[in-house]
């Protein structure tokens, strides 16, 4: 963090090691008390996006293809992972791939056939 303290009148750097909040020093160029602060803070921020899709044919009621690519947060490992997702029912393919952003660890991959991708979801049996 940068601090930069400055005369408002003539933008002259002044000294404020030396200022009390009784005492504050005049501006060595014009002799004004005004000052102008510029505190400079920098930090990273890591942003992600993802892109989801569903292909429908007219008169149909559920889509023959969905895909999904998001960030997705991981309750067991407490962070944000990359979620892939596909469900192509004209092919009758279920996909899914979690990676771990950071160290790019595939976590978890399902590639079968949609079929057989039975008991997950809303299909869970109730207990």
């Amino acid at each position: 963090m940068e601090n930069k303290c400055t005369c408002t009148n003539c933008n002259t750097k002044v000294d404020t090691s030396t200022d009390t909040t009784e005492l504050r020093a005049a501006c060595p160029n014009c002799g004004s008390f005004a000052r102008n602060y510029l505190a400079h803070i920098e930090e990273s921020v890591t942003l992600r996006d993802g892109i989801g899709l569903k292909a429908k044919r007219s008169g149909q009621k559920r889509p023959y293809f969905e895909s999904k690519s998001v960030p997705d947060l991981s309750i067991a490992r407490k962070k944000v992972v990359h979620l892939q997702r596909v469900f192509d029912r004209d092919n009758n393919r279920y996909f899914e791939q979690v990676t771990d952003y950071e160290t790019g660890e595939v976590i978890h991959e399902c590639d079968e056939p949609l079929s057989d991708h039975v008991g997950h979801g809303s299909a869970k049996s109730k207990k």
